[in-house]
């Protein structure tokens, strides 16, 4: 291999600082590939095996990992596939660098998923060429990430300071007036107020868990969850399930949800967390929307090689000019009719995770 001049400073910004995991059981590569990035300005981190490897990015991620494929304890496959597994990882690139040439061995680091697949002995500028683009998509794509986060804090900021004010209002308002009567105040008043506080709690915990799921959507991480997670089911067995354990929320709430599965052949590709979302969300969006009609309908049909999931209610309806406006994120229709507890992200989530899943969400009028 031939030896490359050192990179000027101009050329990676010592502000950007690019690290690079090397991980390879053989001392010599692993000494020639940090002293080849070294000379480049990359921050280089080294371990012997997949297993040390883990132990490192737990203390910090890095930009492109540079791994060999036999190797003792955890091969570079078996790396590969747990930090795909592992969201806050998963988006890292690998370059496989290994001695087998054989096609087969290519075609299989190819499948894995691997970015790149290099047979030693390697050219160092062919290397430090992938290098670079890997990291500068790899760069790219947190920038991204960072402006969505961002453009979502704003928004979450926003919604928050009234969204949370009521259920704070009846929190406050409640413990003051207990902690005020608590000599006087009788057994009903008292577990009125508490009621009162036990539904401002839920309430706020409820906006939190939106906030945070809507906040795993943007930082790609319910992406990722779906292609590492998910499995083959029957969707209806799922439903069936899932409305079980459900079952004493739906009956204290004083609705009836009947459900038909027509679709007990068919088999779809789903992460089951996010498919019981997507179920609940509907069934929550139709109660809130029944009226004094306290029904909701709930089917499974099959559609081509998918499946379809209906839920239909006999509410007040909506008018067709806003169902955009429904399925935006933070989005509430007909607040002014009805007095609605939430954040406006139900629908939107279920919007997301469909296409996460590689289907798509309609709202009929």
């Amino acid at each position: 291999m031939k030896q490359l001049p050192p990179q000027t400073e101009q050329s990676v910004g010592p502000e950007l600082q690019p690290s690079i995991l090397v991980v390879d059981d053989n001392p010599l590569i692993v000494n020639v590939l940090n002293g080849l990035f070294a000379s480049q300005k990359y921050d280089v981190r080294c371990a012997s095996n997949g297993k040390e490897a883990l132990e490192l990015l737990q203390d910090r991620d890095c930009d492109v990992i540079v791994c060999d494929v036999m190797m003792p304890e955890l091969n570079g496959y078996g790396l590969f596939e747990k930090v795909r597994a592992i969201p806050e990882y998963s988006h890292i690139p690998f370059i496989f660098l290994t001695a087998l040439s054989e096609k087969r061995d290519i075609q299989e680091g190819i499948a894995s998923g691997a970015d790149d697949y290099i047979v030693k002995p390697f050219d160092p500028e062919h290397l430090l060429s992938l290098v670079k683009g890997k990291v500068s998509r790899s760069r790219g794509i947190k920038q991204q990430n960072d402006q969505k986060n961002e453009s979502f804090r704003k928004r979450i900021i926003h919604t928050l300071s009234h969204e949370f004010r009521t259920p704070l209002v009846a929190i406050n308002t409640g413990t003051e007036l207990l902690l005020d009567q608590s000599n006087t105040i009788k057994g009903d008043k008292a577990k009125s107020l508490l009621e009162a506080i036990q539904r401002g709690g839920q309430r706020l915990e409820k906006l939190v868990n939106d906030f945070m799921l809507m906040q795993q959507v943007e930082a790609g991480i319910a992406q990722r969850l779906y292609d590492t997670r998910s499995v083959e089911v029957s969707p209806g067995e799922v439903v069936a399930e899932f409305l079980k354990a459900k079952d004493d929320f739906i009956q204290e709430s004083g609705f009836a949800v009947t459900f038909q599965d027509f679709a007990q052949n068919s088999q779809v590709r789903v992460y089951v967390p996010q498919f019981q979302e997507i179920v609940w969300r509907l069934i929550e969006n139709a109660m809130k929307f029944s009226g004094e009609k306290k029904e909701v309908n709930l089917v499974v049909v099959p559609r081509d090689a998918a499946v379809g999931i209906e839920v239909r209610d006999r509410g007040i309806g909506v008018n067709v000019n806003q169902v955009g406006m429904a399925l935006d994120t933070f989005g509430q229709i007909n607040r002014e009719k009805l007095e609605q507890q939430g954040g406006g992200l139900g629908l939107a989530l279920v919007k997301r995770y469909a296409v996460i899943h590689g289907g798509e969400f309609s709202l009929e009028a």
